[in-house]
């Protein structure tokens, strides 16, 4: 499974290109699929000037940042997730009276959970958004 940060969209297997936008990944491809670098003019082993569209350079950063905006919400989400079940067996035993605000606060850890289940989708627009920008910027200096 592949991911297009030109278009947004996971393309199932090992492909070459993505289904979607048609832009292959991290290499240039030539009509008979040699892969060449990203900077190639032609292709090395056909000597073809046909070559495809890499998507876009991820920064190195974006995984890195990807990885822990997913796992440090998921880490306080199960720590947050502990102290209110210890808190409902806590409730449970001694103050019955209060299992309406334990369960209102179920409620909202279940809200929690699912907002953090959204994270990801959220941050590949952003990182999309982002990149957009820079190729536009560096597209609209080299027409000048």
């Amino acid at each position: 499974m592949k991911y297009c940060y030109q278009c947004n969209r996971v393309t199932i297997g090992e492909p070459l290109f993505c289904n979607f936008c048609g832009r292959s990944y991290n290499v240039k491809l030539c009509p008979r699929l040699h892969g060449n670098p990203r900077n190639a003019e032609t292709c090395s082993q056909c000597g073809s000037r046909d070559l495809s569209t890499p998507q876009p350079k991820v920064p190195l950063w974006a995984p890195i940042l990807q990885f822990f905006l997913s796992l440090v919400p998921g880490l306080v989400l199960v720590l947050l997730s502990i102290v209110v079940i210890a808190s409902l067996v806590n409730v449970l035993l001694h103050k019955p009276n209060m299992l309406v605000g334990i369960v209102l606060l179920f409620v909202a850890l279940g809200v929690l959970w699912w907002v953090w289940a959204q994270i990801p989708l959220w941050f590949r627009k952003a990182i999309y958004k982002m990149l957009k920008r820079k190729r536009d910027d560096h597209e609209g200096r080299g027409r000048r």
